[in-house]
């Protein structure tokens, strides 16, 4: 079986190789990770994660069993995802990178409605 740190670290340095992701402590402990000051993802611990997602794919994964209800703020499209095992690994990645696609479209929209109200 293998170390659930070392599974992490895996998926850490994945994550930190998207483009424009950044790091920082989280306010309620681990890491969060960010694009464009946007969080889309933490971690309490190596093996548990907190994901958001839009609500459209929050409901597919929590249907389809993929992911698990968040604890206090499923209203926000956060999901929970355990690893265990390696075999976790690459539903973490697909669900990790559909919280950050997310979250970068949401930041390019932000910027280009603020760059338009700066233009009229």
């Amino acid at each position: 079986m293998a170390d659930r740190n070392e599974l992490f670290e895996n998926l850490k340095g994945w994550i930190l190789q998207l483009p424009g992701v950044t790091q920082a402590a989280h306010r309620f402990g681990g890491t969060e990770f960010q694009v464009g000051g946007l969080e889309f993802m933490h971690h309490h611990g190596p093996s548990f994660l907190d994901i958001r997602l839009s609500k459209s794919d929050q409901a597919t994964v929590l249907k389809n069993g993929t992911a698990l209800r968040h604890r206090f703020a499923p209203q926000a499209g956060w999901v929970s995802f355990r690893i265990e095992k390696l075999e976790d690994l690459e539903a973490a990645r697909r669900l990790i990178l559909l919280a950050y696609e997310n979250a970068r479209a949401g930041m390019e929209a932000h910027r280009a409605r603020r760059n338009q109200m700066k233009l009229g």
